[in-house]
């Protein structure tokens, strides 16, 4: 699917308030990769608000990146901006991410299906994918200006872990869903995690997204989080609170974003 065809598609599902689509319809690929509702396919399955919470994340990571960006100081690493979006899934997030300038993005999932698909809906000449499993890459990753993942970590056991791991020269971004209960998510093995579960990240900040996507900081909290977002930032470069956002940041919107060429 085109970018321009998606971008409307999820414009007349928000407009009509519709529902989330069951899978229904999906080519044998496709099926594959939605795994009864593991992962999201946007335009396909799950349905508008769930790509809007994904977007969002995305959103945010890009806005903060930007904001370095402009910050100008010591931002760009040897050839660009080199970003990791750990379990990217299909890719929509690293074709957000592409608008970034002079952004390398690489795209790392478990999932060769995953990769085959995001290769061929969600390319751009600044983004590369890689099929690899996140336990055995993670270990040996090289070094990226940006790590960042959205709700890939409940995914695995020592996913918490993993991610502290991680090597990144400016800023670590990534979420998972907030204390969620037991059970609420077959494909989800970390559950009910909550902010002192991140004390290990040094100086982090903590951020919040509720239902609808917008994302709020730890001073307006909302009364229940469905994501908690942490950011570590390096030495030398300001803290998000200092940063020319204003909280909460609204909810992506697809009529706000201009359709990419592919």
């Amino acid at each position: 699917m085109a970018m321009d065809s998606l971008l409307q598609r999820l414009r007349g599902w928000l407009s009509r308030g519709e529902g989330a689509p069951s899978g229904d319809g999906l080519t044998p690929l496709e099926r594959t990769i939605y795994n009864e509702g593991e992962r999201l396919i946007p335009g396909l399955t799950h349905g508008a608000r769930e790509v809007v919470r994904h977007t969002s994340s995305y959103a945010f990571f890009r806005m903060v990146i930007e904001a370095d960006l402009a910050f100008g100081k010591d931002i760009r690493g040897r050839g660009g901006i080199g970003i990791v979006d750990l379990g990217c899934g299909v890719g929509h997030g690293c074709r957000t991410l592409s608008a970034i300038q002079e952004a390398r993005i690489t795209g790392v999932d478990v999932s060769p299906e995953c990769i085959e698909y995001a290769r061929s809906r969600y390319s751009a000449d600044n983004v590369t994918y890689r099929a690899a499993d996140l336990s055995g890459y993670i270990p040996g990753m090289p070094e990226f200006d940006y790590v960042v993942s959205r709700g890939v970590m409940e995914h695995l056991p020592e996913g918490l872990s993993l991610i502290l791991g991680t090597r990144w020269r400016n800023r670590l971004l990534f979420d998972v869903p907030y204390d969620e209960p037991a059970e609420a998510n077959v494909h989800h093995v970390l559950m009910g995690i909550r902010e002192a579960d991140l004390s290990g990240f040094a100086d982090a900040e903590l951020f919040y997204q509720d239902l609808d996507g917008v994302i709020y900081d730890a001073a307006r909290k909302p009364y229940r989080p469905n994501m908690i977002a942490c950011v570590c930032t390096r030495t030398g470069l300001p803290r998000v609170a200092d940063i020319p956002l204003v909280f909460p940041v609204p909810a992506w919107r697809p009529d706000r974003e201009a359709a990419s060429p592919k």
